[in-house]
């Protein structure tokens, strides 16, 4: 049996099916999501595929013995990225997924209708946030990587990308609901940004010297 240590690398091409892999699996508030969605691949053609095609040299990954458990992956110009899928991702995933009912309540919706409402409606950083911290990530770990040290070193990772590349500052959004994700980032020196446009992303200045 391979005992190998897991280790962080940078994406490459062939990891994508790995995004759309832990993004499922991690789709319930950082739990296996399977079971919510007919489409497996719909999370992460919301949350993870058009980061390893549009901005791969900000996507980095875990991998261990059993294969990819987890990645991170984010932007540094975040209205650019917004315009870029706006213009070449978006389009035809709205023309293949239809939105929900519009009276349909948001709270009735199914996990395919929440990402097809995401698609049609995506995030959008505020220009409050956006003037302090233009990039933003993402990450996800599947439960055998988790409390491990690996996220941690994932987000070391993704800052310090950033940080060669000019950002003065990263968000990123976690559910109201997921407690664990938000104590995690606490702790690791994000704060919660007050913002009108939306729910208060987490936010932190990099230290660029």
């Amino acid at each position: 049996m391979d005992h190998s240590p897991a280790q962080v690398r940078p994406y490459r091409a062939e990891d994508l099916d790995a995004l759309y892999e832990v993004c499922l699996l991690t789709a319930d508030n950082g739990g296996d999501g399977t079971a919510q969605y007919a489409d497996p691949r719909l999370p992460g053609l919301v949350h993870a595929a058009p980061y390893g095609l549009f901005a791969p040299d900000l996507a980095f990954v875990v991998e261990d013995a059993a294969g990819v458990g987890g990645y991170i992956v984010g932007a540094r110009d975040s209205r650019a990225f917004e315009a870029r899928l706006e213009l070449e991702w978006w389009p035809p995933l709205r023309a293949r997924y239809p939105g929900p009912p519009p009276e349909l309540p948001a709270e009735r919706r199914t996990g395919d209708q929440r990402q097809a409402f995401r698609i049609h409606h995506p995030w959008l950083v505020s220009d409050a946030v956006y003037a302090r911290f233009p990039s933003h990530l993402h990450i996800n770990l599947v439960p055998r990587l988790q409390s491990g040290g690996w996220g941690r070193a994932l987000i070391s990772t993704e800052l310090d990308a950033l940080r060669q590349q000019g950002s003065p500052g990263v968000h990123l959004f976690v559910h109201p609901e997921n407690t664990r994700a938000r104590g995690f980032y606490a702790h690791l020196g994000f704060t919660e940004f007050p913002d009108d446009g939306g729910p208060a992303p987490f936010v932190m200045e990099l230290d660029r010297d």
